[in-house]
């Protein structure tokens, strides 16, 4: 008997060591996984960083989604390696807004709904639920710095739709660094995309907040502004 006793409680031991994965909280197990999107995030943020364009480069499309170029009016389609976009709906712009001494230039608001491939849905899992099949907002800008000193500045600090859904900065999954520091007399070019997930009634209008303008030593020399488009 004396000999089984070490066995009996090995086997305890093992069934409670089982029991205990078991009853792991599923909120743990969604902690971990968050947190592991996240480190894939970070890796991406690390292989893409700067990759915000000055004027006189040629942009490049961005590697997530399909290229829109070619979307002008509500209804087109557009299918490549990356996925198949429709546009439904645009306002195009061309149009400089001054921040104190930032020039900000808005090219286009697109509200695009997008299908990304297979390959690309891991990508898009970190932003929403409905990764395999969802609507996004698209502002195309220029910011140009007028002024002799590095700025600090971000075109969207906060997204509103008509939908009444708010997104801010950190919801931008093009992630091509138009935020941040702008050189003495500097450009940059890109775009932002912010997935929304009111699309039940379409999109009527887009609202843009942007940040203050910052100097070097963090004080304010710009008021952020507010500014709204209709989508056609």
């Amino acid at each position: 008997m004396k000999y089984l006793t070490p066995i009996i409680l090995g086997l305890s031991f093992v069934l409670s060591g089982c029991n205990a994965v078991q009853n792991i909280d599923p909120k743990v197990k969604t902690s971990e996984k968050q947190e592991h999107v996240s480190e894939k995030k970070n890796d991406r943020t690390n292989q893409e960083k700067n990759r915000a364009k000055s004027l006189s480069d040629v942009y490049v499309p961005n590697p997530q989604v399909p290229d829109d170029t070619r979307l002008l009016n509500s209804g087109q389609t557009i299918e490549d390696s990356k996925g198949k976009a429709t546009l439904k709906g645009i306002t195009s712009l061309n149009k400089i807004y001054t921040v104190g001494p930032v020039e900000m230039k808005i090219k286009n608001v697109k509200l695009i709904h997008n299908i990304p491939t297979y390959s690309l849905m891991d990508y898009f899992h970190y932003y929403t639920e409905h990764y395999e099949e969802f609507d996004f907002i698209k502002v195309e800008v220029e910011l140009v710095n007028k002024s002799d000193q590095a700025v600090h500045f971000g075109p969207i600090a906060h997204l509103n739709t008509s939908n009444g859904e708010t997104r801010n900065f950190e919801d931008d999954f093009y992630i091509e660094y138009l935020g941040g520091e702008i050189e003495p007399n500097g450009s940059k070019q890109g775009a932002l995309g912010f997935i929304v997930e009111k699309s039940s009634s379409e999109v009527k209008w887009v609202e843009i907040q942007t940040s203050d303008v910052l100097d070097k030593d963090q004080k304010e020399i710009g008021k952020s502004q507010k500014i709204r488009f209709d989508l056609n």
